[in-house]
């Protein structure tokens, strides 16, 4: 039925499980009840009294939900529902119970019944139960949660219109809702321990000393411990009530109070903010452009978000985040995120011309979380005056060496179950470990576990399991430990189990060096949740040279229409294929599922040989389905070769009014005509794309001409300096020393000096420096260090090296780590090695795996390999795995080419980037000296 274009009632059944419609009663809850704390009740496997959700009203009293997404509620349904309650734990002392249900009207023998329950317990508010109709009614006020449910249309036509100018300000989605609202536990705050008045550690008396020091009644939520780290997330804030717009990421390990420390700190701002808490990349790219002033945008693990595996996506997202953070109009918003360090370093230290958006995001707006607490906090905690919290107590006193925060969520517990496991449950627990750690998603599906965990076992203990291991294994892992999940939960109304991240941040952090047998990876290609998991496990696979497992699962994702694998293998193929067959083939088949970057590398394929038709064709799919600016460019460059230079100019046009990106396909486009001799279009799309704002436009094409037709690469460069390239005149002596024309080469530095760019007499000195014209080279370097650039110490410590004065090279380089030049560190370990210092050498190289490298290294090079294989062996047992290329790299020296395949084998089963490649080059190096 409409009325005055409004529909009447929302599609509750159409949200299909429970847990979605659960979420969505919190939601009403929040906003409705207005209760502090609000959170849902336990975990899957525990008993929860007939409560699913709980939070405390303003009075001080606990009122608790119990939700039933049903079709039909019965009077023996809710006879049942209210005596679980009356004649249960009753958490939290409650006294309101409100039973939820999806139907949508209530029977009055269902009410009567209630209405009898009141009666018979006064002290009790048990009389309500909220249906279907009931729902509508709170949600006719309530747009933000309808659309969030239901989508934008329902909320349009579903809600008062007085709420629906509400929603919007300006046009700009109000997403979210408001801070007071907010759920800790949904938004990812670990649930803590519980604690009984006596546990078997010993009673609160004993652990605190006074047995009136533990509060009696603590909320969901232990008692909040501030830390040093939490000025500065406080300082953040401040600058979002100012009108700042800021971004802060909180960098540390599993459990160590992130979350937690987030959650504080918003409870710090005024009313009238909201907090957004994006499901995933498509939520977030379809509405952070709309997102008004005064948004909190929540994103716990940001890595979800920056580190998906699609690299595009990924830099999509960042992208977007940035112009959030600068765009005036949404000013000021507060963006938050958390990221364990394995997944930060992958994000900020990929290689130059990867991830730039992701790490100039990322670059300043990061704050240190400490693994634990120092004696003097938990002395402090200790100490405080007052009831403290009896878990905030158990945890102080019993956490190993200040680790208060992990043990308050139960990881010490959930590590313990995993130690004790018996065979079965520990296969299943590390199928789940090598699962998430691959690259599978959270939710777990048993059937997957179930085949998985065969991989893991060995052929006795298969044939000794019991007929019911697996519901023993997952039971047994399923347990709460200390009152929170246990390291495998199960996820409710699903046939799936998910791990704790706890276990998957130790997972890690001790399984990187192990390649799961070939049960788990044939369990993934059947019984994997999703194709985005086989295509993760896939890239997993290749990764480790499986390409066959990694096919496998690839063709699988593929036959539910996710192509991104195939296009990864068909990279793979193009750097290690003998023909280029299998990777054209996968091209080809990923082109066919709609990945644009395939469609592109089908279409310059067609292009380069000539088949104009077929490359235009693929161009368009590409530019229509994702408007990639390298399609844009390469469907201008097909046009231009059939003669249509208006349509191309158009084109290139589009292109670079799109920025940076667009101007540097540009770019890459005037290399490859200049590369086919058509010079003067190159120069023009050159000269194009730098006035669009890529300024290695000019050198870029300079430096495809160079060593081939010099003189070319200098005409181009003089034209660069004509357009206003401050680039131009540094290459320009570069290029005039390498020819040998040293008084040019002194005229263009100095120009360049003069623009700011110093790094022209750091480039001439270190090329005068590999010709030995050591006087003059120190006289530039020095130069260029008082001008600012720190990096030129350690190339005056490599001067004095070969001059062979290593005391002046060892003070050099010194100098430039104080100054912090992190590479000078690896040449003063060598140093100092060399020189036979090996202490010291050793003390230095302590601070990172990089150091430890150089150590050995030099070790080995002064005549003591079997020492150097020691020190990386110790290391790559630590999880260093990438020592293990240079363990294979000195094996190999020392001719044993066999230790040297084993090292790169271990590597590859480590996922170690480029151990496939050094595998097969060590077998073309022993074919050929065999």
């Amino acid at each position: 039925m409409v009325v005055d274009g409004k529909i009447d009632s929302l599609p509750f059944h159409d949200l299909g499980t429970w847990q979605r419609f659960e979420q969505l009663v919190w939601d009403v809850v929040r906003a409705a009840e207005r209760l502090s704390a609000c959170h849902r009740y336990g975990t899957p496997g525990q008993a929860q009294g007939g409560i699913d959700i709980a939070g405390r009203a303003a009075d001080g009293s606990w009122h608790v939900f119990q939700v039933k997404h049903v079709e039909r509620f019965t009077e023996g349904d809710a006879r049942k529902a209210l005596d679980t309650f009356v004649h249960g734990l009753r958490p939290y002392d409650a006294s309101r119970f409100v039973i939820v249900t999806s139907c949508r009207g209530t029977p009055t023998q269902v009410r009567d019944l209630a209405q009898r329950y009141r009666a018979r317990h006064p002290d009790v508010d048990l009389g309500e139960i909220w249906d279907a109709e009931h729902l509508g009614h709170l949600l006719r006020a309530q747009p933000a949660i309808v659309a969030r449910h239901f989508g934008d249309e329902a909320a349009r036509r579903f809600c008062d219109e007085d709420a629906l100018r509400e929603f919007t300000e300006g046009g700009l989605r109000r997403a979210g809702i408001p801070v007071g609202a907010a759920d800790p536990f949904g938004l990812e705050v670990h649930e803590a321990i519980a604690v009984d008045d006596v546990t078997h550690e010993g009673s609160l008396t004993g652990l605190s000393g006074h047995a009136d020091l533990a509060d009696p009644l603590p909320g969901p939520l232990p008692a909040y411990f501030r830390r040093p780290f939490d000025d500065a997330l406080d300082a953040a804030v401040d600058q979002a009530v100012a009108g700042r717009s800021v971004m802060k990421v909180l960098l540390g390990g599993s459990s160590t109070g992130k979350t937690r420390a987030m959650w504080e700190a918003v409870q710090r701002l005024p009313e009238g903010w909201h907090l957004w808490h994006p499901a995933g990349h498509d939520e977030l790219l379809a509405s952070v452009d709309a997102l008004p002033p005064r948004t909190v945008l929540w994103l716990n693990e940001i890595n979800r978000f920056l580190l998906s595996g699609d690299t595009d996506r990924d830099e999509r997202v960042a992208a977007r985040l940035a112009a959030l953070l600068r765009g005036p109009r949404h000013a000021p918003v507060l963006v938050l995120g958390t990221a364990w360090q394995e997944h930060w370093s992958t994000m900020t230290t990929a290689p130059r011309d990867e991830r730039a958006q992701t790490k100039a995001l990322l670059a300043h707006g990061w704050i240190r979380v400490p693994e634990s607490l120092t004696e003097d906090e938990v002395s402090a905690l200790l100490s405080q005056p007052g009831p403290v919290d009896s878990r905030m107590l158990q945890a102080a006193r019993l956490a190993e060496s200040g680790h208060v925060i992990q043990y308050l969520a139960g990881g010490p517990a959930q590590l313990e179950r995993y130690a004790t496991a018996t065979p079965t449950a520990r296969a299943v627990l590390e199928a789940a470990m090598d699962a998430r750690r691959l690259g599978h998603g959270p939710d777990l599906p048993q059937d997957f576990l179930r085949a998985a965990a065969a991989a893991y076992l060995t052929p006795l203990q298969r044939d000794l399991a019991q007929p019911g291991w697996f519901a023993a294994a997952l039971e047994y892992l399923a347990a709460p430990c200390r009152g929170v999940r246990g390291p495998l939960a199960p996820v409710r109304n699903l046939p799936s189990y998910r791990l704790s991240d706890f276990v998957e941040l130790h997972a890690r952090r001790n399984r990187q060096p192990v390649c799961p047998e070939d049960e788990f990876w044939h369990a993934a290609v059947l019984h994997a949740a999703g194709a985005d998991d086989r295509a993760a496990l896939s890239r997993a696979a290749l990764d480790r040279g499986r390409t066959t497992d990694a096919e496998s699962l690839a063709l699988a994702a593929a036959e539910d229409g996710e192509g991104a694998a195939l296009y990864g293998l068909a990279r793979w193929y193009e750097g290690h294929g003998t023909t280029d067959v299998e990777a054209r083939l996968h091209y080809e088949l990923a082109a066919e599922l709609g990945v644009a970057a395939a469609q592109v590398a089908v279409a310059w394929r067609h292009e380069r040989e000539d088949r104009l038709d077929e490359a235009e064709s693929w161009y368009r799919k590409a530019v229509e389905s994702s408007d990639r600016t390298d399609a844009v460019v390469g469907l201008a460059s097909v046009l231009s070769r059939r003669g249509d230079e208006a349509a191309a100019g158009r084109l290139y046009d589009r292109a670079l009014a799109s920025g940076f990106f667009g101007a540097r396909a540009v770019e890459y486009q005037a290399r490859l005509q200049a590369a086919e001799g058509r010079h003067e279009p190159a120069l023009h799309l050159t000269a194009q794309a730098f006035e669009a704002g890529n300024p290695e436009a000019f050198t870029g094409l300079a430096w495809a001409y160079m060593y081939k037709d010099t003189a070319r690469a200098i005409a181009v460069l003089k034209q660069a300096m004509a357009a206003g390239d401050r680039n131009a005149p540094r290459e320009l002596a570069w290029t005039y020393e390498q020819e040998g024309e040293s008084e040019l080469a002194e005229h263009f530095c100095e120009i360049a000096v003069s623009l700011g760019e110093t790094n022209a007499l750091r480039g001439l000195g270190m090329i005068r420096r590999s010709r030995g014209d050591y006087r003059s080279a120190a006289g530039l370097l020095w130069r260029a260090y008082n001008l600012g650039l720190r990096h030129s110490l350690s190339e005056l410590a490599r001067l004095r090296e070969e001059e062979g004065s290593p005391r002046r090279a060892e003070r050099l380089y010194r100098r430039a780590l104080h100054e912090g030049d992190e590479s000078a560190g690896a040449e003063l370990v060598r140093i100092l090695e060399t020189r036979g210092r090996s202490r010291e050498a050793e003390a230095l190289a302590g601070r990172c795996p990089d150091l430890l490298e150089a150590l050995a290294l030099a070790r080995a090079a002064r005549g003591e390999p079997e020492a150097a294989e020691h020190l990386l062996a110790a290391h790559i047992a630590q999880g260093h795995s990438r020592l293990l290329l240079s363990l294979a790299a000195l094996r190999e020296r020392r001719g044993d080419r066999a230790g040297a395949e084993r090292a790169l084998r271990q590597a590859q089963d480590a996922g170690v980037h480029f151990a496939s490649e050094r595998l097969t080059q060590l077998s073309a190096n022993t074919r050929r000296r065999g």
